[in-house]
């Protein structure tokens, strides 16, 4: 069998109140086109929302395990995300959107992963998108010892109904223990991370736990995750580095300020105009 991709990270993320952060600005250059990846857990009756607010020169993939979100925005669209389903709403020159999640028997979890848009070919300052995908569509592929799910990209022969500007692949698998999972992606994804829900696995003889992320080195090896006498469930994501730089407000990341200010004057326009949203 060839050599595992190695790990050259694992993080354990910072935790603000029920949202759990693994990727701050500083890790752009090797994380790059990620630019953050969350995960949301509540074990209370309430409802966690945001109001309207802004991004720009991102794609951002929400994915709920458990309850669902409440999604408006000004593309305009209002979506309902329930469990399993995957929203996609690409920001490109400027959008704003609430959300709102709404817990199944006391009990939310949900991931966010934000990719930064290519600067080629006017991706980057494109026109706002959002897309609701069902959960029914996604592919399932099942072994002896392991069942994955693929919500954006391909996987083997399978393919996710999700299509990113940023040649992703992102994958849901849940593994039996004493097993192994094996993935060869495209020589060209050089950039990608583990992220461990729960039990624990191995990659490149390197443990893992729950909630922490793994960052792969960059390479064009395949991935090789092992389990032991626990079973394990984690989140594999793979992607094209984009060769750009990469600058951020908080709420945008762009590859230049001049793409930053412009976005931010659309998005200040969108806000003062919020009362005709109808939401």
């Amino acid at each position: 069998m060839p050599k595992s991709r190695q790990l050259t990270h694992i993080r354990h993320g910072i935790k603000k109140g029920i949202t759990t952060s693994f990727i701050h600005e500083k890790h752009f250059p090797t994380t790059n086109p990620f630019v953050l990846w969350e995960h949301f857990t509540s074990k209370t009756p309430t409802n966690h929302g945001l109001n309207f607010h802004g991004h720009s020169g991102v794609e951002a993939i929400s994915y709920p395990l458990t309850g669902t979100i409440s999604h408006y925005d000004s593309t305009p669209q209002h979506h309902i995300i329930n469990s399993g389903d995957v929203h996609i709403m690409t920001s490109g020159q400027g959008i704003i959107h609430k959300s709102t999640t709404l817990p199944q028997q006391s009990i939310s979890e949900s991931f966010q992963l934000w990719m930064a848009l290519p600067a080629t070919n006017n991706n980057e300052m494109c026109q706002p998108k959002s897309q609701l995908f069902n959960k029914d569509n996604f592919p399932l592929v099942e072994t002896n010892n392991s069942t994955t799910k693929v919500l954006v990209g391909h996987y083997h022969q399978y393919s996710s109904p999700v299509k990113s500007h940023c040649e992703l692949i992102l994958l849901d698998i849940i593994m039996a223990s004493y097993s192994t999972w094996y993935f060869a992606p495209p020589k060209q994804h050089l950039s990608g991370f583990i992220y461990l829900k729960s039990g624990v696995a191995y990659s490149a003889n390197n443990k893992l736990t729950p909630f922490q992320m793994g960052l792969f080195e960059s390479s064009s090896s395949p991935i090789i995750i092992t389990t032991t006498n626990q079973s394990s469930r984690f989140f594999i994501a793979v992607a094209i580095p984009l060769k750009q730089p990469l600058i951020t407000n908080q709420h945008s990341v762009h590859s230049c300020e001049n793409n930053i200010n412009k976005s931010q004057t659309t998005i200040n326009k969108l806000l003062s105009n919020i009362n005709q949203l109808n939401c």
